[in-house]
């Protein structure tokens, strides 16, 4: 494997096993809550292409609206990932944190769940899957 390759399967890997644990972690909305916005907000905004961000985000809502049985099965979740996912890329392209749209696209990624609070356990857990996130894809200046 080249020296760039590495990095980007251990993210394809890391976003499979992520995708998985949503998946298992149904019975409990804010662990699946916490999983899903890391997955669209952490790890899809880092992969080298969009689309490939796109797809990830686009899977975790899917994955998140198969698990859920109240909630009807017609992708706007992972409408919403998609979109949150190439706000998050420019937002790091761009370096424009702002803490209001950083929140909205909490609010986006963590989806409509039944219970309402999957929003409030990932807002919560932003220093941990943030700093989990920055580590995985640091900012322009410092690679």
């Amino acid at each position: 494997m080249t020296g760039q390759t590495a990095p980007i399967l251990r993210r394809h890997v890391i976003a499979l096993a992520t995708l998985g644990t949503i998946h298992f972690a149904a019975p409990w909305p804010g662990l699946q809550a916490i999983l899903h916005v890391f997955l669209v907000l952490g790890l899809a905004p880092g992969f080298p292409s969009p689309l490939q961000g796109m797809f990830w985000a686009a899977w975790a809502g899917w994955v998140l609206e198969g698990t859920m049985r109240v909630y009807p099965h017609l992708g706007g979740t992972a409408l919403g990932n998609m979109l949150a996912c190439l706000l998050a890329v420019w937002l790091l392209l761009q370096w424009l944190v702002h803490f209001l749209l950083v929140t909205a696209c909490v609010r986006v990624a963590a989806g409509p769940h039944a219970w309402g609070l999957g929003w409030v356990w990932a807002m919560a857990s932003i220093p941990l899957w943030a700093t989990l996130a920055l580590r995985l894809h640091p900012p322009l200046h410092r690679r």
